[in-house]
């Protein structure tokens, strides 16, 4: 996984995208009384309104104790290293994380041979405590460098992202579990959503699995790293990517979409000034194509340093990565326990 800053590309609007946002037009209305850049958070009751020139009102939606209300209580977890760590999903009852700390045997008297510098890490927690990692087999291996990954809900389809020989750009490969060998993936095959020259990153698919969204560099959007989805047709095909729109996306870099577990939240990472500092953690409501204006989570998330791989795991826990307490300014693993939660839905 290249470095958090990545190379930034040049700015550049797509017409369709200025002519959707002409169509569509967000109007956010949150009842909130939260000091936003502070952390304060107060619990009230928020509508969320999405309005068209279409259609004078798409939903409106009914939130108590919101999201944006901006309690949680973080934690770093114990098997963080001096190496990097970014968590990225769970998979069976293991966390999985990125990182590029080396892995020895289970004597530990050697090193793993055949590792990439990034490597996919399985985590496993027992009695509270987390165990030594594992590397993840089978298409997860190889000496190119792996990032992120998402599973469906069932667990027999994979999105994984590797850079290839000589590149530093990373492509998106997807591959189906074998029912007799669940240890096996048959028929690893890239996914062409953009040129090879252009990076595909940070995969996230909707627990329906019909949506696919990820991060990218391809030419067309508003700078640097744009979000990206794409639908999943029943007969397996991909839909052309779409550009998230101007509320979630800026001329800065805009990385590691997820989606909280109702999959009416989008979560993402930016660069963007006027926040506090680095990589800000920021969420947006969503529903179908349509999303409200984008905003941090708060400073018991955010620091001046960097934060990214916002993972949701329930309604109101979840992992995130920071190197806000590192010497070496290496990502560490943290886990984040959100005291309100949401209703509505």
């Amino acid at each position: 996984m290249r470095p958090v800053s990545p190379k930034l590309a040049a700015t550049n609007h797509n017409s369709n995208y200025s002519s959707f946002s002409k169509l569509i037009a967000l109007t956010l209305i949150v009842a909130l009384q939260t000091g936003l850049l502070s952390g304060q958070s107060k619990k009230s009751e928020t509508t969320i309104a999405f309005n068209s020139n279409s259609s004078p009102n798409l939903f409106t939606k009914r939130y108590t104790s919101s999201p944006n209300d901006h309690t949680y209580i973080v934690s770093e977890l114990s098997f963080n290293t001096a190496s990097d760590e970014y968590a990225t999903c769970l998979f069976e009852d293991k966390l999985v994380v990125v990182s590029n700390r080396k892995i020895t045997s289970r004597s530990g008297s050697s090193t793993v041979l055949d590792q990439s510098e990034y490597k996919l890490l399985g985590f496993t927690k027992f009695k509270n405590n987390w165990r030594n990692p594992h590397l993840l087999a089978g298409v997860f291996t190889g000496k190119t460098n792996h990032g992120g990954l998402t599973f469906n809900k069932t667990q027999t389809q994979v999105f994984y992202t590797k850079t290839e020989a000589g590149s530093t750009n990373y492509q998106l490969y997807v591959a189906t579990r074998n029912p007799k060998t669940p240890a096996q993936w048959f028929a690893p095959k890239r996914l062409t959503l953009a040129p090879k020259r252009y990076s595909v990153e940070n995969p996230w698919l909707s627990s329906n699995g019909k949506t696919l969204y990820f991060s990218s560099d391809m030419p067309g959007g508003y700078g640097g790293y744009d979000l990206y989805s794409v639908e999943i047709l029943p007969n397996g095909r991909f839909t052309t990517p779409k550009n998230l729109g101007k509320n979630i996306n800026t001329s800065a870099n805009e990385k590691y979409p997820s989606l909280s577990v109702e999959n009416h939240i989008l979560y993402f990472a930016s660069d963007r000034p006027g926040a506090y500092g680095g990589y800000d953690v920021y969420n947006a409501y969503t529903d179908a194509d349509l999303y409200s204006s984008s905003q941090t989570l708060g400073s018991a998330i955010n620091s001046a340093a960097d934060e990214v791989g916002f993972v949701p795991v329930t309604a109101t826990t979840g992992y995130f990565s920071s190197n806000k307490n590192s010497l070496s300014q290496k990502m560490n693993v943290y886990q984040y326990e959100h005291a309100a939660s949401v209703a509505g839905f």
